[in-house]
């Protein structure tokens, strides 16, 4: 009961939280055979509340031990089919507690159920695969080794790809790899055990990388988004999703990185020389706009501005009703949080805490004052898109500002505008000479 209340707030919540979040090959994941979810590890517990908020399936997940610490916490812990799994580094003392740990797994797959295993075993932000830890093929394999080769269970990579997990209003792009299937091992198990779940570890590394985006040079992550952010190129154009548009610049960056490096290092010259130059000018959101006649700049800011003008008023409600949750939730979030991989969980469940006791005291309010069921209910149904609208009319705003600068720097500044043109003409001219060489060779 626990687990389907807090699926269905987390399902709202993160739906909220992200500006466009999207499962690809959902229907990889079976309904009726026992499955067990391969992610790989980004934000803390955000990871596990995304996956199983967009999934079909109740999911069981294999958590760090040293979280079950008081028997409060574990009654409700197990409520939500979280399963403890101790490492010697940090509870030595009950390492042999795993045995058992096991065993309740094999009784999962024997049922048809669904687990959740994070085999890097370490939450990075970092856009990098850490070595996977054999635990998760050692279940699947041992739960089949035990019924005749009969559970078929299906070991399922999932990507999750944020374009910042720590920042409201961001992108999440779910990816189902295709299932490893265990029964496939059965001989190779049998005859060598150790061996076949090393290989089967191997495939899951595969099919993991094929649904997240790695990226090895760091500074390589800032490049991709500035080609996707800034700069028209032909392998992406039309991409519906923002993660295939990462993922297919970001091989496509490898290949030249690896085949022609003097034209990979001069691309990064370039790219950090135009940015540097937007920046500058206080232009970094309006470089699509570069290239409108005058005519149309000024017909886009009348627009704008006049959204802002009738906006208002409904952006002051919403602004009214929202900043103490708001801020709460920005402030307590920096005070509580140590670790970076922990800020967007923390912000998620922070929101989802104050923003639903400050619906709850508002909504009392509006049926205090006004004894109308009708009103009240109304007023709760769009309360948060009253919130949704405030931010959106602070962006808006933000985007009016600089159409203005735009127009203010194309008059004072004609041939830095004609410039910025040029430079973003060469970035796109050497991405489209390394294509054609990397597909001539």
């Amino acid at each position: 009961m626990l687990y389907r209340i807090l699926k269905f707030i987390f399902s709202y919540a993160i739906r909220k939280y992200f500006v466009r979040l999207t499962v690809l090959n959902k229907e990889r994941i079976p309904l009726d055979k026992p499955v067990i979810l391969l992610p790989n590890h980004r934000s803390a517990f955000m990871d596990p509340i995304v996956i199983a908020a967009n999934i079909d399936r109740k999911t069981h997940f294999l958590t760090r031990g040293e979280s079950f610490t008081r028997p409060m916490l574990v009654k409700i812990f197990n409520s939500l089919g979280m399963i403890p799994i101790y490492r010697k580094e940090h509870n030595p003392d009950k390492v042999d507690q795993n045995k058992n740990i096991f065993r309740h797994c094999f009784k999962l797959m024997e049922d048809k159920g669904c687990l959740m295993i994070f085999p890097e075993g370490i939450c990075q932000t970092k856009y990098l695969l850490a070595p996977l830890k054999t635990g998760a093929a050692r279940i699947a394999l041992e739960a089949e080794d035990k019924n005749n080769f009969e559970l078929d269970i299906h070991l399922i990579p999932v990507g999750i790809n944020y374009s910042n997990p720590h920042r409201f209003r961001g992108n999440v792009t779910l990816t189902v790899g295709e299932p490893i299937l265990t029964k496939d091992y059965q001989n190779a198990y049998q005859s060598d055990a150790w061996k076949t779940t090393d290989d089967v570890t191997s495939e899951i590394d595969k099919g993991l990388r094929d649904c997240i985006i790695t990226v090895e040079d760091q500074e390589q992550v800032q490049m991709v988004q500035q080609i996707e952010r800034y700069v028209s190129f032909h392998p992406v154009k039309g991409s519906e999703d923002w993660f295939v548009s990462w993922q297919t610049i970001n091989k496509f960056l490898n290949r030249i990185h690896a085949e022609i490096p003097n034209a990979y290092e001069e691309l990064r010259f370039r790219l950090t020389h135009y940015v540097g130059s937007l920046n500058r000018l206080g232009l970094t959101g309006s470089n699509s706009l570069i290239d409108l006649s005058k005519r149309d700049l000024q017909n886009l800011i009348i627009a704008r501005g006049a959204f802002l003008i009738l906006g208002f008023p409904l952006f002051l409600v919403g602004f009214a009703l929202h900043i103490l949750p708001f801020y709460l939730t920005r402030k307590l979030s920096l005070t509580v949080v140590k670790r970076v991989d922990f800020m967007g969980s923390v912000v998620l469940a922070l929101g989802v805490l104050l923003f639903s006791i400050s619906a709850i005291v508002e909504t009392w309010l509006v049926w205090k004052y006004s004894q109308n069921i009708l009103i009240t209910i109304l007023f709760f149904l769009v309360l948060p898109s009253l919130g949704l609208f405030a931010y959106h009319y602070s962006s808006r705003w933000v985007r009016w500002r600089e159409s203005v600068k735009l127009r203010r720097v194309r008059k004072s500044r004609k041939r830095i505008i004609q410039q910025l043109m040029l430079d973003r003409s060469e970035i796109e001219s050497l991405l489209q000479s390394g294509l054609e060489q990397i597909k001539g060779s």
